[in-house]
């Protein structure tokens, strides 16, 4: 019977996370245009529970559309790791899954879901509004479900990840060293 009841609790729980979202957006390039629509009339995002977070540390989704390079990639897993948990990933457009227009270039990710755990894919180039209504809302079913593991397990970092935190190291010790 308490597990019942446990099981309830919990399933509230994630039902009530599901919905607050607020949410913190890295956007690049053309994939911006289309967001701000989603906070107007008449999709607006706030009634279905979703809003903008003044700061990554008070944000539980962060929205990644438009491309991202190595040295923005640095800016978007900071951002990731000051959000508390638990935390979610929602991408939209084609650049962040394949580089998009930028494929072959070298500074270009080609694959952002290896190095965050994408939770929901907004596809298109470029989404058009009602496609990021459509994926804010299968994010709220899934964390609503229960569907997306929280806290997720520390994975191991790849070889792109160590050389960004080592370079971020270096450059936070370098200022530390220039102002005192």
């Amino acid at each position: 019977m308490a597990e019942a009841k446990m099981n309830k609790r919990f399933s509230f729980t994630n039902w009530v996370r599901s919905r607050s979202l607020w949410m913190i957006h890295y956007c690049s390039a053309c994939g911006a245009i289309e967001l701000p629509p989603n906070m107007m009339a008449p999709l607006d995002l706030e009634r279905w529970g979703v809003m903008p977070a003044p700061s990554p540390r008070q944000s539980d989704v962060i929205v990644i559309m438009g491309y991202v390079t190595k040295k923005t990639l640095k800016v978007l897993l900071r951002l990731y790791h000051q959000m508390p948990e638990p935390r979610y990933v929602l991408v939209g457009c084609n650049c962040p899954a394949t580089g998009g227009l930028y494929w072959d270039s070298y500074s270009t990710i080609k694959a952002i879901d290896e190095f965050l755990p994408v939770d929901v894919w907004v596809p298109g180039c470029m989404p058009r509004a009602e496609d990021w209504l459509k994926g804010f809302l299968k994010l709220r079913e899934k964390i609503g479900d229960g569907r997306i593991e929280c806290p997720r397990p520390i994975e191991d970092l790849g070889e792109l990840e160590e050389w960004i935190y080592r370079e971020v190291k270096m450059r936070e010790e370098l200022m530390r060293s220039e102002r005192g």
